[in-house]
């Protein structure tokens, strides 16, 4: 979606996530981007400062839709006249884990060399206790 969107426009989407009472919506609106004022959306509902929605750009051929991009609201206005609340919207990025070099990702072979038998505490039996 990052490079489909080319400044300024506004574009159809359809945003997805979950609202104040945390029940689950998806509402059809427009992106509205500008080099000035950034990505904002509007909506028919308010969503709290942080919170995570999933944005889809609506193709006018079903073939080329894409997939949702994960935005967190950084800013909100209250609700306008018409009942809709402008938010300044934020692109999440996935977080990359980079490798260290010469670490291996699993101790493989600290887990071949262990062997599974019971504890010295677990070969104790322990006390029935009689219930009358």
């Amino acid at each position: 979606m990052q490079d489909s969107i080319k400044y300024p426009g506004d574009y159809p989407i359809e945003v997805s996530g979950w609202d104040l009472d945390n029940n689950f919506f998806v509402e059809m609106t427009e992106f509205l981007c500008s080099e000035v004022a950034g990505k904002q959306v509007r909506l028919r509902r308010a969503l709290p400062l942080g919170t995570i929605i999933f944005i889809r750009l609506l193709a006018h051929d079903s073939a080329t839709g894409s997939l949702p991009v994960t935005y967190r609201v950084e800013s909100a206005k209250p609700q306008d006249s018409a009942g809709q609340c402008m938010m300044q919207l934020m692109q999440l990025r996935p977080r990359i884990k980079a490798p260290i070099e010469g670490v291996p990702a699993s101790h493989v072979t600290e887990d071949l060399m262990r062997t599974c038998e019971p504890r010295e505490s677990s070969k104790r039996p322990e006390p029935e206790e009689i219930l009358q």
